[in-house]
């Protein structure tokens, strides 16, 4: 009998890996979601690329320069695209009763919650696993943990652009790129731990 969420096994669990751009750093300071991607790990720990979500929304707002710099993302890509009451819902349902897995969790999902608080809705999830925190336990030489310095570490660039087929459209900083980059992490991190002989439950990546 499973006495505690942490006991439940990796197998039988499916797995959405989201990552998300924004206008700033934090929605408590009026920082707003312009794209969230996301991608599916299957019970058998595989990346599912027939099942992914991947929207572009209309902030409405100005794009600051600070964060198209970053992610490229312009004021014209976003303008008629859907707003964040019309993404979320579709997000909630693509996630729902799934771990939820994110390379600096607590930011991604921070836009997520704050904007599902505002507009009334919620998406039951059975948890939250962060990528940095897990690397840092499975990988502790590599001693620098940005996304980026991972992808260099695992070789996931060529990888990920072979995987996907409109490489012009997803790149560095946009939002399905990067969950299936970190997803990929995931899955090293699911395959290091199997190597070490640790328990195949959920509470060995959180």
């Amino acid at each position: 009998m499973i006495t505690s969420i942490k006991e439940l096994g990796l197998s039988e669990l499916s797995y959405t890996v989201v990552d998300t751009e924004t206008t700033g750093l934090s929605p408590y300071k009026g920082a707003r979601l312009v794209e969230i991607g996301a991608v599916k790990i299957n019970q058998k720990m595989n990346l599912d690329l027939n099942c992914t979500f991947s929207q572009l929304i209309n902030p409405e707002t100005k794009i600051p320069y600070s964060a198209y710099k970053i992610h490229k993302i312009s004021n014209e890509m976003t303008d008629g695209k859907p707003k964040i009451d019309e993404v979320l819902p579709e997000f909630s349902r693509f996630a729902e009763n799934t771990v939820i897995v994110a390379h600096n969790a607590r930011f991604d999902y921070s836009f997520i919650d704050y904007y599902m608080r505002k507009h009334n809705m919620q998406c039951n999830l059975i948890h939250i696993v962060d990528t940095l925190k897990l690397t840092r336990q499975m990988y502790p030489e590599i001693r620098q943990y940005s996304l980026d310095k991972l992808i260099e570490f695992f070789d996931l660039d060529s990888k990920t652009k072979i995987l996907l087929s409109d490489a012009e459209k997803f790149y560095r900083h946009r939002a399905l790129f990067d969950a299936i980059n970190t997803a990929l992490v995931f899955i090293k991190c699911v395959e290091k731990a199997r190597r070490l002989g640790l328990p195949e439950k959920l509470g060995t990546l959180i």
